[in-house]
């Protein structure tokens, strides 16, 4: 009888046991596809018009041929240093390194340089793509070497917003160690926690990002 009863109280451990694994495996626990880092949807943005948010890190939406689709038909002639399939094509390699959505970083830059038509106090030439250390009143900010090294301070200093690691690659970004030291450092998830940080007081400066990252999805 005592055989019996152990043998069933076994049983039922064993089944509970069983039941616990495949219901996390069922939900994402045991799941790497379910448990990648997600899109963040804050409805707040119903407001403004925009219903989505992005994490800042994260896989590109939009492929490489739809942004310099997008940029070619807004701009025809954009005032870069290197071809748009090129600058494109940095903008994934940079981003891809340090998990950062590069079709939104590049987003980003067409918001900051008017399409790369410039006109304010950046010049082509400093392949500035994110007003890094501009401040108005005619101070130019950071230059750069190569398009290249400018799409990897752009993203680096994303980074810095974003997560607490350091950078995979030399840090090149001027201004990385400023926001590594202020309140700011790794605190913004998403594209919208930049308001007011990445540009002053940028109240908007997420959404505005996030249109046109939507435009590069959606626009023939």
């Amino acid at each position: 009888m005592r055989k019996f009863i152990f043998f069933r109280i076994s049983i039922l451990v064993i089944t509970f046991f069983v039941l616990q694994f495949s219901s996390a495996f069922a939900f994402g626990s045991f799941n790497p596809m379910l448990t990648k880092k997600p899109t963040v949807v804050n409805k707040d943005l119903l407001k403004s018009g925009m219903v989505f948010d992005l994490t800042i890190m994260g896989d590109p939406i939009a492929t490489k041929e739809q942004c310099v689709s997008y940029l070619l038909r807004h701009n025809p002639f954009p005032l870069i240093t290197t071809t748009p399939k090129q600058l494109v094509d940095y903008y994934y390699l940079e981003g891809g390194i340090e998990g950062i959505r590069p079709d939104l970083a590049f987003a980003q830059a067409l918001h900051e340089t008017g399409n790369f038509r410039y006109g304010g106090d950046v010049s082509p030439m400093q392949n500035n793509y994110s007003g890094l250390g501009t401040t108005g009143n005619g101070v130019k900010g950071a230059w750069f070497p190569s398009p290249e090294i400018g799409v990897r301070a752009q993203i680096q200093h994303l980074l810095a917003y974003t997560a607490t690691r350091p950078p995979l690659m030399s840090v090149v970004d001027p201004r990385y160690d400023l926001v590594k030291r202020s309140e700011k450092f790794g605190q913004s998830l998403t594209w919208t926690n930049l308001n007011g940080k990445w540009a002053v007081p940028g109240n908007t400066y997420g959404q505005m990002i996030l249109k046109i990252h939507e435009k590069i999805i959606t626009e023939k």
